[in-house]
């Protein structure tokens, strides 16, 4: 069963890289969002594909990746705004103001064609990941046959962690507004930019979630001890992914004992012969 899943597994990988070749031959490239101003279209951490597009095709509400004039580094992704008269496009994202530039057929990278969300996350923490895949292939060559499932486990554990404190792609915000209100206080806005939901809250005051990508406000009126409006904000997790998370601590524990229970031998049951005799008179 085991050999049968790692010819499957092989398969799916080869397939997938033999699909990526593919797609960049054909004039494909990959982006990743890196800022939350497409909102729940293209959260922080999304994957975008990126197709080439006929530039006198994009209409109004198309995903497309440019470059801003005159720039060569850094690309953005928004949705056509407009058609000038002269033929050129203006774009905004979903949580940002108007775009400031016109663009023209040069500037455009491409149309959007798929949006992987979280997986932007996994590119960008693949040096960790993959650092720690090499580490524990080197570490397994020396590994005594006993100590190889939990090597495994704590090795890979660590680079996960090390990856997740790095990027932090599980609990994050970030803040759009914190203004004065009409009536006194001030109406603080955040967005969220992590995988995992957040929950925004007021001092002494409401609270909202927000998930990857969604906007909340809440109205700050209660001053602190120290005279500030203040906001705090922290993981909104529901109860099964505690329970999820408890019972991965269990797994290398289970692992090790599973791994080393197929290891043991049944002794063998050896018949006992009898030596006798023959006494002739």
């Amino acid at each position: 069963m085991t050999r049968v899943a790692s010819r499957v597994a092989l398969v799916l990988a080869f397939g997938f890289l033999a699909f990526c070749a593919a797609w960049r031959v054909d004039g494909g490239s990959w982006e990743r969002v890196e800022t939350p101003s497409m909102g729940r279209v293209a959260p922080v951490g999304t994957l975008l594909w990126v197709k080439p597009v006929d530039f006198d095709s994009l209409r109004p509400g198309d995903f497309i990746t440019f470059r801003p004039p005159g720039s060569t580094g850094t690309t953005y992704s928004h949705r056509v705004l407009a058609r000038e008269p002269d033929g050129r496009i203006t774009t905004k994202g979903v949580l940002s103001s108007p775009d400031p530039w016109h663009l023209s057929q040069a500037d455009v990278v491409g149309s959007v064609r798929m949006r992987w969300r979280g997986v932007g996350w996994l590119v960008q923490a693949a040096p960790i990941l993959v650092a720690g895949v090499f580490l524990t292939l080197l570490l397994l060559r020396f590994a005594a046959p006993r100590w190889k499932v939990p090597v495994a486990l704590v090795v890979a554990a660590l680079a996960v962690s090390a990856a997740i404190s790095f990027y932090r792609p599980l609990v994050n915000a970030e803040q759009l507004a914190f203004a004065p209100a009409a009536g006194g206080g001030a109406d603080a806005t955040y967005v969220g930019t992590g995988l995992l939901p957040m929950r925004l809250t007021a001092h002494g005051g409401p609270s909202v979630v927000m998930r990857a990508g969604e906007v909340g406000t809440v109205h700050v009126s209660d001053a602190d001890e120290a005279g500030k409006l203040r906001v705090t904000l922290a993981p909104a997790i529901p109860w099964w992914w505690w329970a999820a998370l408890v019972g991965m601590c269990f797994v290398p524990a289970t692992a090790s004992t599973v791994s080393h229970n197929s290891r043991r031998r049944i002794p063998q049951q050896f018949p006992h012969y009898v030596r006798s005799a023959h006494l002739s008179a």
